[in-house]
């Protein structure tokens, strides 16, 4: 298993530690573990004691693609240092100073795109708490501009993909098999576009978007519903249950 698949599997069990799988989130964490080594090596600078990379560095996603993982950053932004450290060993390459990732939620970056700056920084008075309390305020802050939304859960209670779960926690949510919705269900039975979930004041209210083989409630087919917990949701033969989120302990391991 190369550092990669270990950093990539980090974020999953992490994931799979406190609400289950996310099912094909936008933006994999392995992505941005290759962007944070590109920056890493393109930014090395030679010194007499040998190279010298960055240490500092900045994830940008858009605030709806970040609030989907938004409890797991701080445990996230960890273990992505900790690789950063480890690659860095391996190369034979020199830090400053501490290493610090820090994940943010910007309007300017286009929905499903990372953007990474890194650059060689003194970091004076850095510690693990004066950091963990930023990236806590920035995730606060992205959860407020995606509109608040008390978030739950689907999970898929049969088939190929039984048993993991998606996020929900955008103010509209739209559900097919076509790869621009925000949860992708690659089954022939489901539409393209077959449904979307809109939260107003709380309240889930699910709305079929004239798919060919209909969006069902508890057995029954609806054109809209409004949705609540223990809910069996079919969009054409897949099966989905809505679940109430718990949110995550802060104090997560970083083995």
């Amino acid at each position: 298993m190369t550092a990669l698949d270990k950093f990539e599997n980090f974020f999953e069990q992490v994931v799979e530690g406190t609400v289950g799988r996310i099912f094909r989130p936008a933006i994999q964490p392995a992505e941005i573990g290759r962007r944070l080594e590109r920056a890493m090596e393109s930014r090395k600078v030679a010194s007499v004691d040998g190279m010298i990379v960055p240490n500092d560095y900045r994830v940008s996603m858009n605030p709806l693609d970040m609030v989907m993982f938004a409890d797991f950053v701080p445990a996230l932004c960890h273990q992505m240092e900790e690789w950063l450290i480890d690659q860095a060993d391996r190369r034979d390459y020199r830090f400053i100073d501490l290493v610090r990732v820090q994940i943010f939620g910007e309007d300017i970056v286009v929905r499903r795109q990372i953007r990474v700056d890194a650059s060689i920084a003194e970091l004076p008075g850095l510690d693990r708490v004066a950091q963990d309390e930023i990236q806590r305020t920035e995730v606060y802050r992205v959860i407020r501009a995606a509109g608040d939304v008390p978030p739950k859960l689907l999970r898929f209670t049969g088939g190929n993909h039984s048993g993991e779960t998606v996020i929900l926690r955008r103010p509209l949510i739209q559900i097919g098999r076509a790869l621009d919705n925000d949860v992708v269900i690659d089954a022939a039975e489901v539409s393209r576009h077959h449904a979307q979930i809109e939260v107003r004041d709380g309240v889930y209210e699910l709305r079929d978007l004239e798919s060919t083989n209909g969006t069902q409630v508890n057995g029954r087919p609806i054109a809209t519903a409004r949705l609540r917990d223990g809910d069996m949701i079919t969009f054409g033969t897949v099966a989905m249950e809505l679940l109430p989120y718990s949110t995550p302990s802060s104090g997560m391991s970083r083995d």
